[in-house]
C-alpha cells in the first residue's frame, strides 16, 4: 500500500511530462537523444542515462514511459534485451552491466504528429535540417504551402564503455534511420578523426546533412559542425577535444497513403565521449 502511494506523484509527473512532450515538434526542439551521466563505467556500476530532447545539445530531461517508445533495448557482446523500468522513471534508463565491453542503447520512439500552417516555419526546418530537396518535391506533388503534416520518429543511440572496453565496435542494430560510428570512442584520442556511417533501412545514405555537436563546458559554448555523407554514407568529423558529443542527422520521405500526411522524417542521433 506505502508503495503505491509512494508511486503517485511520479507517476503523476510522467503525465504531465507527456503532454510537454507531445508538445514538442522538430521545430521547437531540433534533437532528441540519449545522455548517460557517465560515459565510462566499472563492470559493477549502474549505468544511468537521460532521455534529452532540446537543441544545440542542451535540452530537458523525460521519464520512462512505455506509451511513448516502440523499442528501448541495450546491445553487449551477449546479444540484445529490453530496457524495463517503472512509468516515471527517472534517469529513463537505469540498468546493471552484464558484461564488460561496448554498450549500444537504443530508443525508437512512436510516431508524432505535426501540421505546419505556415510555409516560413516548414522552409526553416528543412533548412536547418539539411533536407534541400524537400521544397522542390513538395511543389511538385502539388502538395499545399498552407497545411503540412508530418510523422516522425526519433531513433536514438549511445555508446558507453563497460570496464575494458577497447576492443569493441559500434554496428547496426536495426532501427530504420542508424548512425553507426566507425570507430570505438574508447581508442579515439582529442584532435583525432572520427568516422559516421549513415544507414536508412541497413543501407548507407549518400548526400544528407549530419551535425556533430560538442558538449561545451559551460551551456553557451557547444558547437555546431555539418557536412553532408559521401557515396558510401559516410563522414568524417575531427573532436578537437576529451568530451561529449553527438552526431545527428533527419532523413524525410513520401508519408504513405494510409498515414493521411503529406511527408514522414526520422531523426537518428549518436551520443558518445573521448577523454
Amino acid at each position: 500500500m506505502g508503495r503505491q502511494a509512494s508511486q503517485r506523484p511520479a507517476l503523476g509527473y510522467a503525465w504531465a511530462i507527456i503532454g510537454l512532450l507531445l508538445a514538442i515538434s522538430p521545430v521547437s526542439a531540433h534533437e532528441f537523444w540519449i545522455e548517460p551521466q557517465d560515459f565510462s563505467v566499472a563492470p559493477e556500476a549502474e549505468i544511468k542515462a537521460d532521455l534529452r530532447v532540446g537543441q544545440d545539445f542542451k535540452g530537458d530531461a523525460f521519464p520512462y514511459i512505455p506509451a511513448r517508445f516502440s523499442a528501448f533495448k541495450s546491445h553487449d557482446r551477449l546479444g540484445e534485451f529490453d530496457v524495463g523500468g517503472t512509468p516515471g522513471d527517472l534517469p529513463a534508463l537505469q540498468l546493471t552491466p552484464r558484461t564488460e565491453g561496448l554498450m549500444i542503447v537504443t530508443y525508437v520512439s512512436v510516431g508524432e504528429r505535426i501540421r505546419f500552417r505556415e510555409w516560413e516555419k516548414f522552409s526553416d526546418y528543412l533548412d536547418y535540417e539539411g533536407l534541400i530537396a524537400i521544397p522542390a518535391r513538395h511543389d511538385a506533388r502539388g502538395l499545399a504551402r498552407d497545411d503540412i503534416s508530418e510523422l516522425y520518429t526519433r531513433c536514438a543511440k549511445t555508446l558507453v564503455s563497460v570496464g575494458d572496453a577497447s576492443g569493441g565496435e559500434d554496428r547496426a542494430t536495426g532501427m530504420r534511420l542508424e548512425l553507426v560510428a566507425g570507430e570505438n570512442p574508447a581508442n579515439i584520442k582529442p584532435g583525432t578523426e572520427m568516422s559516421f556511417t549513415l544507414l536508412w533501412q541497413g543501407e548507407p545514405l549518400p548526400d544528407t546533412q549530419v551535425a556533430l555537436f560538442s558538449k561545451g563546458e559551460s551551456p553557451d559554448s557547444g558547437k555546431r559542425s555539418l557536412t553532408r555523407t559521401d557515396a558510401n554514407g559516410e563522414v568524417r568529423f575531427t573532436l578537437p577535444a576529451a568530451g561529449a558529443y553527438m552526431a545527428a542527422s533527419v532523413h524525410m520521405i513520401e508519408a504513405p497513403a494510409d498515414r493521411e500526411a503529406d511527408w514522414q522524417s526520422y531523426w537518428a542521433s549518436l551520443t558518445f565521449a573521448v577523454e
